[in-house]
Formats: structure tokens, sequence, C-alpha cells
């Protein structure tokens, strides 16, 4: 991260906000072998569409840099990645951390899965993480994408950002979408939310049940939940309550629905999640996929 800063500043010209980021502790996986074609070497040299910016640049040994009087962008590759099979075809695929600058202050990240096709990495999904944030690792386990991601809390300045996150990716329909994520703010007791049933991927009738808990209960035990269409269309979304001793405690929830009068068959997604009360951010999230019959 260092480094990019000190690159773009000595290329640019512009000049970028100190901050003491934490030590990164950057694991290098090992490149595959029979289970892929794809190299270190492949993926930092590979065209890769820039979320932030919306542009599509071929990296030369992991970045590219435009500088002119009108035009001054920048996107690199960090040394954080990851490779594993995220489409079950038995081949490593591989997932990557994209950096892109605009000639300003911010260094906005995103996550970015590649598909081996033929030894050719080719983008097969992406998500914007934000400015400046801190990825100190990345994993692709089950077909998901891990992250571990230090983003800014409600009180943090752009520059230095000190919540500690879990987030974790996966591909659905060519799309990269958050299915769970957890928070320490303060760095204290992870808020985290999970579903005890039905199972992920079950099949369920109407009316159903969904039940789970929370390490640590939402502001005024409310949580919200949703339900999204394959396609990512909301078909509702609507408050739901936690039941626990306390503000701050463990909680339990249950939530009956009847998807009946709305005609709605086939799969969902569902995601039952909290939003901070100071800045609306993401406190903690989880969901599953049911097939409604």
């Amino acid at each position: 991260m260092k480094q990019i800063w000190l690159l773009l500043t000595l290329i640019l010209g512009i000049t970028l906000t100190a901050c003491n980021f934490p030590a990164v502790e950057t694991t290098t996986p090992t490149l595959p072998g029979s289970g892929s074609a794809l190299t270190l070497d492949a993926l930092r040299n590979a065209t890769y569409f820039g979320p932030f910016y919306h542009r599509t640049v071929t990296l030369m040994d992991g970045s590219d840099f435009i500088n002119t009087d009108t035009d001054k962008y920048s996107v690199t590759i960090l040394d954080v990645y990851a490779l594993g099979d995220l489409n079950g075809d038995g081949l490593d695929d591989a997932a990557v951390i994209l950096a892109e600058n605009g000639g300003g202050s911010g260094i906005f990240e995103s996550v970015v899965t590649v598909f081996d096709e033929t030894g050719v990495p080719v983008q097969a999904g992406h998500t914007a993480l934000g400015d400046r944030v801190l990825v100190n690792s990345v994993k692709i386990e089950a077909g998901a994408v891990v992250l571990d991601v230090v983003v800014q809390g409600p009180n943090d300045p752009m520059c230095c950002p000190t919540l500690p996150t879990m987030q974790t990716y996966r591909l659905v329909s060519g799309q990269l979408v958050l299915t769970r994520f957890t928070s320490r703010p303060g760095n204290g007791d992870e808020h985290a939310v999970t579903i005890a049933s039905p199972a992920d991927g079950a099949e369920v009738t109407n009316p159903f049940t969904i039940t789970g808990s929370v390490t640590i209960a939402p502001f005024e035990s409310t949580m919200v939940y949703r339900i999204l269409l394959p396609d990512g269309t909301l078909a509702n979304e609507s408050s739901l309550m936690v039941d626990a001793p306390d503000m701050g405690a463990p909680g339990t929830f249950s939530l009956t629905l009847n998807l009946s009068n709305a005609g709605i068959t086939g799969p969902i997604r569902v995601e039952i999640f909290e939003r901070s009360m100071a800045d609306g951010s993401l406190v903690m999230l989880a969901s599953l996929n049911l097939v409604v019959r």
C-alpha cells in the first residue's frame, strides 16, 4: 500500500494524506499446478474493467498509468490475491484487488474475480470495496471470496480506516454479491448474524420460517430483512425484531414469510442485516438462497 501511495505521488504529482496503516501480513498462495494454467504473471498483465472509473485497462507488470494535462488515471493490482475454484470446473480461478486513482487523494479499491479460460485470465465479476480501505487478506473458500478488510468507521477520516470487517462474496448470475458481513467496532466483540434454518439452497413451501441468532442485539432490537429475485430485483423489505434480554446482548430471531399473495415462486435470496444508526453503514449481514414451491 505504501508503495502505491509513493508511486502515485511521484508519477501524478499529487499530495496524499499520510496515514499510519497497521502492518499487513501478506500470504502469497501457492501458484496453481495441474489444477490451473493461470500464473501470477498472467494476472499482473491481464485486461481489467475498473469499477470506480468505468475504464478498461491492460496492465503491464501490475499497473497502468496515464498522466496528461486532462487525464490523470492509474490502476494497480495489489499484492494480496487468492487462487481457487469459483465456478466448479475444477480449475483454479483468482480474486485480485484493483486500486484506482483519478488524480486526487482517493485510492478506490475493488475485488475482481477472474476465470481461467484456457490459461487466459478473463474478468468474471467485480464489486467496489471503498476509498483507501485496507485489504489484509483474500481467500477463496468453497467457491466464495472471503476478505479481511479494515474500513472507515463512523468517526474515521477517509485516509485512516480502523473498523475490522470480514466480507464474503459469491458470484450470482455474473455479479459478485455480498453474502456475509461481520464487523468489530472499536476492535471489540464481533457483530455477526447467523441463519440457523432453513439450510442454504433448501426448498420451502408457504408459509415458511427463518430462524437465527445475533452475537450482539442491534439498536432497539431491530434489524432489516429483504427478499431479492434472481436478477437482483428487490421484492420486499421490512423490519425484523430480535429477541434479546438487553441491548448489546446476544439474541435470536424468527421470521415467518408467506409469499403466496405476491405470487413469488422459484429461487429467491433472503438477506438479514443491521445498519449503523450513526452513518447508515453496514454492521452485519447474512443471507441464504431458497427455492419457493
